[in-house]
């Protein structure tokens, strides 16, 4: 005699199980919260250059920090250089982000002419797609850079993300700015 298994109760019906409410995935929520943080950058540009103006300090900072340590110079060269250069690019993107609703009278007219000789000297620097290339290769140059467990780690991946938000906001800008120009032409 053959016996027969104890079978599980049957699935419900697929209409029933479309009634019931769904958390939303991870994947959703990161896309909701993507796009929340789109939509608060778009209605305020000024956190862009605020965003972008931190990442400048903190690469002059670490930076510093790491052009502090003087014996680096014999061992790791190549470090101490980078460091040289966060230093200098940090300086760069500082200046370049200085916007007066983010800093001081004070300080944003004694940046305001540094930044006017800089827009004249590096040109792809007044454009959202030239600063965000110019932070996106910060970034990569400062992870690649830094060891495994560090802050230069957090601060390159900083950078890159915020490069790479400034390389998104010119490509949305310029599509929209694309259907603007079109002459409209009926049959």
């Amino acid at each position: 005699s053959s016996t027969c298994p104890n079978l599980s109760p049957r699935p419900a019906p697929a209409a029933a199980m479309a009634s019931l409410p769904r958390e939303p995935s991870g994947l959703q929520r990161a896309m909701e919260a993507a796009n929340s943080f789109a939509e608060t950058i778009q209605e305020a540009p000024h956190l862009v250059h605020a965003m972008c103006q931190l990442g400048g300090l903190a690469l002059v900072l670490d930076g510093i920090f790491g052009l502090l340590d003087v014996f680096a110079v014999f061992d790791d060269t190549i470090y101490y250089v980078m460091n040289a250069y966060m230093v200098f690019f940090g300086a760069v993107t500082f200046v370049t982000e200085a916007h007066p609703t983010n800093n001081p009278a004070e300080v944003y007219n004694w940046l305001k002419d540094a930044q006017k000789w800089m827009f004249e000297w590096a040109k792809g620097l007044t454009m959202l797609i030239g600063r965000g290339l110019f932070y996106l290769l910060q970034g990569l140059l400062v992870i690649m850079s830094s060891s495994v467990f560090s802050l230069g780690i957090f601060i390159g991946c900083y950078m890159a993300l915020i490069g790479c938000i400034c390389i998104i906001l010119h490509i949305k800008d310029s599509k929209s700015q694309l259907h603007d120009d079109y002459i409209r032409v009926t049959p």
